[in-house]
């Protein structure tokens, strides 16, 4: 049966993230959690001693133990140290790095010349603009001035002229007015 891999680091006490990444390194499979033989692999790579529990038979509970101290010595092999080894297990913790700062800081400094170079370019348009907005503004208040005039000068020939044709307007009534008077009465 597979152990995911979150409980397979929990239960031996491992980080996460660093035997995910032996697994790619071992192409070890964890979509599916680790296979028996997986684990194994792993312990060994990180180097986790598992104790198995200890089954004292019935009859070992009920004798007392005697411990005898002899004069003896066992004398042991030279151990065959292994030649390749793994700082990973001595870490304290999890390093976030780039593989290359270098090319992330020149990509960096690359989009701020162009983000600077359009900040420039728009305040010139929005410069330009303004200029343009103020030379309209000044076109039109004095083109607004010179129609204030025109129009307060049309109104005044107007009601001039209003007044003149009313007048005239009245002196040919009286003398149509006369005119029919002369005709017949019927």
């Amino acid at each position: 049966m597979n152990t995911s891999l979150s409980k397979f680091c929990k239960d031996h006490d491992l980080p996460k993230s660093s035997v995910y990444r032996r697994c790619q390194e071992l192409n070890i499979d964890t979509s599916d959690g680790l296979s028996p033989e997986a684990c194994d692999r792993l312990l060994h790579e990180f180097d986790v001693v598992t104790e198995l529990p200890a089954i004292e038979p019935e009859s070992a509970k009920q004798q007392p133990v005697t411990v005898e101290v002899g004069n003896h010595q066992i004398v042991l092999a030279q151990p065959d140290l292994s030649q390749t080894y793994s700082l990973e297990s001595l870490w304290q913790s999890e390093v976030a790095a780039f593989d290359d700062p270098l090319a992330i800081a020149a990509q960096f400094l690359q989009t701020a010349d162009v983000l600077t170079a359009e900040m420039q370019r728009d305040i010139r348009l929005r410069e330009h603009k303004l200029q343009q907005t103020q030379q309209a503004k000044a076109t039109i208040a004095e083109k607004a001035t010179e129609f204030k005039l025109e129009a307060r000068l049309y109104r005044e020939r107007t009601e001039m002229l209003a007044t003149a044709q009313s007048q005239e307007t009245q002196t040919l009534q009286q003398s149509l007015a006369t005119l029919q008077n002369l005709g017949k009465q019927e």
